[in-house]
């Protein structure tokens, strides 16, 4: 941790997963309208405010969607499920912002990297260029003060660093990868039987008479499935483009406030040299410090060779001391003031803050100009539909919104706001494929909630649907003629089953080595074959079946079955170990697999350890 003290003392930090924090502030979930409320709490001493809950909930959301994907419905899951996922998420936000704090990782520093990467985020830029008023409307909307949403940035920002300088552990020991490498190169001989069940079941022959009464005595098995349509109506973003008035004067006003904005004329970027006060016992030592790298240079040393062998940023040190390009809301006035006269190569002199000194060198110097009236105005215009189509779409669908809540049915909507209702044709679970391709369709169409002729709005990207089911066709047994292919095949598949576990016992009450040998020949799907040297992952057998076998003892005969339905017997006949000098040959092969097993480990631990110390004084939480 005091690595991370020092890492923190420069003026630069890397951001580690603010990119990834930004989404989840205004990504929004009902998640939390129907469970928080009040006052929070604190858990690990920090305050649990509705942000917090806010944040924790997106998070979640996310996590789901990670896993199941982007179409996944966080609000249809069980709400105990729901409210569990947001208090773990919870818990882990708070403490490691608690630890974060602890170790001083809230700072100015901090402050700092969550300015530069809320000025870098596209969301707030028109044109390539941060615009305060769009990120002051942006955050607004979100319930965010201008400053409230950096102290926001700053914690996310600092809290993901202490996890990831945690989780970013992966050190293994020599020994731990020698041990490792030895595990996976461990070998066996074996001696195996093996009765296949797709063998089996392509000798089976069914008669007529067997046909028809597997189909009468499981006719639930040939149900056809459910069949539901619905009717709907679209509102389409792009619909509403044609509506969408351009005011006279707009263009010409728009491009004028787009040249008073343009005070940046052209980028620098820039590297630097620093050395911390701290880290000497008094501020003149540390002065003689910097004196030498200026000496250096001025004696036609290169600047990154003195970088390297000087500055005291770790983060910089390897990179040439490169701190990108320059940003007054960003770096200090003094870093501002002595490049303002320097060109392209350019050396600063010894430049003095209260925690360290600077030299500083222009490495890249970018001139440029305004963007063309055409091409802005052209942009602006694109823009104003975008947005204005949007609105002029979200005005419809607050009137269906009301309707709906009014009982009005769809065809009432669709005749108060001009729109055609659309019938669609008849769908199962099994073959939805609406050309709208949507996961929440579906769900709704085929829920046990949803009701005919009761009209339901799903709000997409840029269009909103509004669907009633109006048809459902429910199961029904299916002819025999129909299903007959099917029939068959799950016949064969029950006789093939029976079949093999009468073989098996048959095997093992077999004492005698020939009689099995004359067992096996008979059946075609029977084999039996005998394997030297069987690695671990080999694809020689079953990955399942290997598993058995490792996890087992030379000598023991093990009777498993593979998840293909195949029945395995097999003889372990020897498990040999790789020897000191194989190891060594082949142990840089694993170094990075145990450094990735390592993490991996070491992840674990951490969130075991997050919920095991957390302290947690929640109020008016329904866990």
């Amino acid at each position: 941790m005091e690595s991370l003290r020092n890492f923190l003392s420069g003026p630069r930090l890397i951001i580690v997963v603010l990119v990834c924090a930004l989404p989840f502030v205004f990504l929004g979930t009902s998640s939390l309208t129907s469970v928080f409320g009040g006052s929070f709490g604190t858990i690990n001493g920090e305050d649990v405010t509705e942000t917090d809950l806010q944040l924790a909930s997106n998070t979640a959301v996310q996590r789901f969607k990670s896993i199941y994907g982007e179409e996944f419905d966080f609000d249809m899951l069980d709400d105990d499920l729901r409210v569990e996922s947001i208090k773990q998420e919870l818990i882990v936000q708070k403490v490691l912002q608690s630890g974060a704090r602890s170790l001083g990782l809230i700072n100015k520093n901090t402050t700092e990297e969550a300015k530069k990467s809320i000025i870098r985020n596209p969301q707030f830029q028109i044109n390539g260029m941060f615009d305060e008023n769009i990120y002051e409307a942006q955050v607004n909307s979100n319930g965010y003060t201008k400053e409230g949403y950096i102290d926001l940035m700053t914690n996310l920002l600092a809290s993901e660093l202490y996890r990831s300088s945690l989780a970013g552990f992966n050190f293994a020991t020599d020994n731990e990868i020698f041990e490792l490498t030895s595990l996976l190169e461990k070998t066996s001989d074996l001696e195996f039987i093996k009765l296949s069940y797709s063998g089996l079941k392509n000798e089976i022959v069914n008669t007529s008479e067997e046909l028809i009464e597997f189909y009468d005595n499981n006719q639930f098995l040939f149900f056809s499935n459910e069949e539901r349509s619905f009717s709907y109506i679209v509102l389409d973003q792009s619909s509403y483009k044609d509506d969408v008035n351009v005011p006279e004067t707009y263009l010409d006003n728009a491009y004028i406030q787009y040249l008073e904005n343009f005070t940046d004329s052209s980028q620098v970027r820039f590297a630097h040299i620093m050395i911390e006060k701290n880290n000497y016992e008094t501020r003149e030592l540390a002065f003689d410090e910097i004196r030498k790298a200026e000496n250096l240079l001025n004696s036609g040393k290169d600047f990154s060779e003195v970088v390297s062998e000087l500055s005291e940023d770790i983060v910089t040190k390897d990179n040439g001391g490169d701190l990108e390009y320059f940003d007054s809301e960003i770096f200090p006035e003094e870093f501002g003031s002595a490049i303002e006269g320097l060109g392209l190569n350019d050396i600063s002199t010894i430049i003095e803050l209260d925690e360290t000194f600077h030299i500083l060198k222009v490495t890249e110097l970018n001139i440029q100009e305004p963007l063309p009236e055409d091409q802005i105005k052209d942009e602006l215009v694109n823009e104003l539909i975008e947005t204005e189509s949007y609105a002029l779409m979200n005005d419809d669908f607050d009137i269906l919104d009301e309707m709906i809540a009014e009982g009005s049915s769809l065809q009432q909507i669709a005749e108060f706001i001009s729109k055609t209702v659309e019938q669609s044709e008849m769908f199962t679970k099994e073959n939805f494929d609406f050309y709208i391709n949507d996961f929440e369709i579906k769900n709704y169409l085929f829920s046990p909630d949803s009701k005919l002729d009761t009209p339901y709005a799903i709000e997409l990207n840029d269009m909103v649907i509004v669907i009633s089911l109006n048809n459902i066709i429910e199961p029904a047994l299916m002819q025999y003629e129909d299903v007959a292919d099917n029939v068959g095949e799950l016949l064969a598949e029950s006789k093939a089953l029976v079949k093999l576990d009468l073989m098996e016992q048959e095997l093992n009450s077999m004492v005698d080595e020939q009689d099995k040998q004359n067992f096996i020949k008979a059946y075609s799907f029977a084999t039996t074959d005998s394997f030297v040297d069987v690695k671990r992952y080999s694809s020689l057998l079953p990955q399942d079946v290997l598993s058995e076998v490792f996890n087992a003892k030379a000598g023991e005969v093990l009777k498993t079955n593979a998840q293909n339905g195949d029945k395995y017997f097999v003889n372990i006949v020897a498990f040999h170990q790789p020897s000191e000098s194989e190891v060594n040959e082949i142990i840089e092969e694993y170094k990075s697999f145990a450094e990735e097993r390592s993490a991996s480990k070491m992840s674990e631990v951490i969130n075991e350890d997050v919920f095991e110390s957390a302290r947690v004084n929640l109020n008016n939480l329904i866990f």
